[in-house]
């Protein structure tokens, strides 16, 4: 990779879209910028998105969208932003499903036509059966890319660490069969909580005593941004823990990561105490509305014992973070983290 002055020229954020996704990097090559945006929040947060590139990049072009999985929080913004004829995507990424069918697939459903409409329904627009993202972005984008792991950015140092094929064939055939039951977590109505006593053992039981069951979040991409610095920013999506363990056991080098977008909001269920043990990320952003469940005051407290949590929901409208080599931006504001590093290590 190129690591000269140009290149270590970048800044990321995330916005302030409640219990959705919506984060944005705009990367420099050769002092020309590349915009990527992965995940688009609920139907609506488009309009927050848009605003943002016209406030602060002065341009609604996207080289590359990724969206991380088919849950409304992340992929129904992207259906506003594909119909706006002021915004460019250029690239879109995302699992297509109908690449990952085997002949038993195409036996139940009778030929390949069929097989794949039935799979790609995951991609519909929660409010609107007729709407599907697959085929939108067909329509809008220059290019649509099926992605899973292993696979690169030809020209941005972006890659996807997860999910394996495997366990994406594996949990993708229950999504398309409990297509509309709900299976996510409930945000609570409670506010967000960190009084409670500080004993380690309990935390550590409670974080690990159980896991995400979601489908949808099990199929979460899981994407490496290394911008030529030495970093290594992991953006998570709503991946839950055993795919992001089944990612530390194939790229044994992903350690001591510099930054984590913790998964899910915070919950507690998408991370356990031995993969934050093992990523130990410098700074952690959070993207939650700041309730009892997300983020768990717990989980948030294992993970300050390595650097500074973030939570959009204590921020004004994003978090934002840049190179040392970006020039200071105008209306950008030093963020106070949720929780600072409980060893004064930043």
């Amino acid at each position: 990779m190129n690591e000269n002055k140009n290149v270590l020229k970048y800044e990321y954020e995330a916005l302030n879209v409640g219990d959705a996704d919506a984060i944005l990097i705009r990367h420099y090559i050769n002092d020309e910028p590349f915009i990527v945006l992965i995940d688009a929040g609920n139907a609506g947060d488009a309009a927050i998105i848009k605003k943002h590139l016209k406030d602060y990049y002065n341009s609604y072009y996207i080289d590359l969208a990724i969206c991380t999985h088919p849950d409304s929080d992340h992929k129904d913004g992207f259906f506003d932003l594909l119909q706006d004829k002021d915004i460019t995507i250029e690239t879109f990424w995302l699992t297509d499903p109908a690449k990952h069918l085997d002949i038993n697939d195409l036996k139940r459903y009778s030929n390949e036509e069929n097989a794949t409409k039935a799979v790609r329904k995951i991609w519909q627009k929660s409010t609107d059966a007729n709407l599907n993202l697959i085929d939108l972005a067909l329509k809008k984008c220059k290019n649509v890319m099926s992605v899973i792991d292993g696979v690169q950015h030809p020209i941005l140092p972006i890659s996807i660490v997860g999910p394996s094929e495997k366990y994406y064939r594996e949990v993708v055939k229950t999504m398309v069969a409990d297509y509309g039951i709900k299976t996510y977590e409930d945000s609570s109505k409670e506010a967000y909580d960190d009084a409670f006593k500080i004993d380690e053992n309990d935390i550590k039981s409670v974080i690990d005593s159980e896991e995400d069951s979601s489908p949808y979040n099990a199929s979460s991409l899981i994407i490496l941004y290394e911008p030529g610095d030495g970093k290594r920013l992991l953006f998570a999506g709503d991946a839950n823990t055993t795919s992001l363990q089944m990612m530390l056991n194939k790229y044994k080098w992903l350690r001591n990561v510099d930054f984590l977008k913790v998964p899910h909001h915070g919950s507690r269920r998408n991370l356990n105490t031995s993969i934050i043990d093992a990523l130990s990320p410098e700074k952690c952003y959070i993207s939650a509305v700041g309730n009892k469940k997300h983020p768990s005051g717990r989980l948030v407290y294992w993970l300050a014992k390595y650097g500074n949590v973030y939570s959009t929901h204590i921020c004004n409208s994003y978090m934002h973070c840049q190179s040392g080599t970006m020039p200071n931006r105008n209306g950008t504001v030093n963020l106070m983290p949720l929780k600072r590093n409980q060893n004064n290590k930043l």
